[in-house]
């Protein structure tokens, strides 16, 4: 259950499934990306490239692949936080705050640097020349200038200023990041207290804020704006979760009903589907009370869903496959440069007349297998410092 991995030299113990769950969950954001073009709902904006729904858009479109992606955006990046949240206490203690906030300046800002300035551009750039912008052919520095997207790099940024945050209070209250544990003694702890932080940290805010409205803070940083609370606290249930015994919080005993569980986000997800539509509610119904229950069924499918990865994880991954691990060792890397092999991909199979199924399978795999071994082969070089 428990695999061994080195750290700077260091034999630390490592959790085999969340390790594989973590390499599962960037298969899921790659899948995700690569279906983006293919929605029922995208739209392309000509006038403003930056501003549809993804950079390439086909005129083939799946309902399915529309499904897949509208579940999986309720719940893998609150899941991605959570994972990363796991490991910051037992490595604060291992290296203390100095060392930890080195070690993540250099593995979380230096690729969020090079991907913001490289590969934010070449991935988008696909996009600019099927916008009427082309025609003025000047692509640089209007981007950087005016359109400056960091892409899927923005989790990185927002992982290293949470780190950041929990490293600051660790440093000026000790005591206080100790007794941050949290060892739910049942099923139903976890599934309450998962549900009711993402109930807490997202209805106040979309009582006010748009679900599509994004935060822009200066240069192409980043973050959906009514999100954040649900990130941050789900990366703090991972920090107290990390700090506690996360292997029998989160043992298999705990996560037995993740099949229900699974299906149950299934569920309650479509539900959320059917409250989007326009007759949903009775005329009048406040706008207020719109978005509350509406991100109440968010919050509750995000939760289950959640823990039914995790207990899909448990029961799946329980030995070590030199495959998997391969593909782990690269998988941060394989989320930092999926993107351009994405958009390159969605914008040359545009004149091809196949159907979205098959394009979106073409670019999933186009994009899963040219990352991989593009990190594959950084990492034999300087840059497994930080890849």
């Amino acid at each position: 259950m428990v695999a061994e991995r080195t750290d700077h030299g260091c034999t630390v113990k490592r959790d085999l499934a969340i390790d594989y769950l973590r390499s599962s969950v960037t298969v899921l954001v790659v899948a995700h990306h690569a279906a983006l073009a293919y929605t029922t709902y995208g739209s392309y904006n000509p006038g403003n490239y930056i501003r549809s729904s993804a950079p390439i858009i086909d005129t083939a479109r799946s309902l399915p692949l529309t499904w897949f992606v509208g579940w999986n955006d309720m719940f893998f990046m609150a899941l991605m936080f959570f994972i990363s949240g796991l490991f910051v206490k037992p490595s604060l203690e291992r290296k203390g705050v100095a060392h930890f906030l080195s070690d993540r300046a250099k593995r979380l800002g230096i690729p969020f640097v090079f991907a913001v300035v490289v590969l934010s551009p070449l991935a988008f750039y696909p996009s600019w020349l099927l916008s009427d912008s082309a025609a003025q052919g000047s692509f640089l520095m209007p981007f950087f200038a005016q359109n400056w997207s960091s892409g899927p790099a923005w989790f990185v940024w927002v992982l290293l200023a949470f780190s950041g945050v929990v490293a600051s209070v660790y440093r000026v209250a000790p005591d206080f990041m100790k007794k941050l544990s949290w060892s739910p003694a049942s099923v139903w702890h976890l599934l309450i207290g998962f549900t009711v932080v993402s109930v807490l940290t997202t209805v106040p805010l979309r009582l006010f804020i748009p679900a599509a409205e994004w935060v822009a803070l200066p240069g192409p940083l980043s973050v959906q704006t009514w999100r954040i609370l649900l990130y941050f606290s789900w990366f703090l249930m991972g920090v107290a979760l990390g700090g506690a015994a996360p292997e029998q919080s989160l043992s298999r005993t705990n996560l037995r009903f993740w099949p229900f569980w699974l299906i149950l986000g299934f569920l309650t997800y479509m539900f959320h589907g059917l409250l989007e539509l326009k007759d949903a509610f009775p005329a009048g119904t406040p706008f207020w009370k719109v978005n509350a229950i509406m991100a109440a069924v968010y919050s509750l499918c995000c939760a289950v869903t959640s823990l039914g990865a995790l207990g899909l994880a448990r029961s799946c991954f329980q030995n070590a496959v030199s495959f998997a691990d391969s593909f782990t060792d690269c998988a941060y890397g394989v989320y930092i440069f999926h993107y351009c092999f994405v958009t390159w991909t969605h914008y040359f199979l545009l004149s091809f007349p196949l159907p979205p199924v098959p394009k979106f399978l073409i670019t999933f795999v186009v994009a899963l297998t040219g990352s991989w071994l593009l990190t594959a082969m950084l990492r034999r070089t300087v840059a497994r410092k930080v890849l």
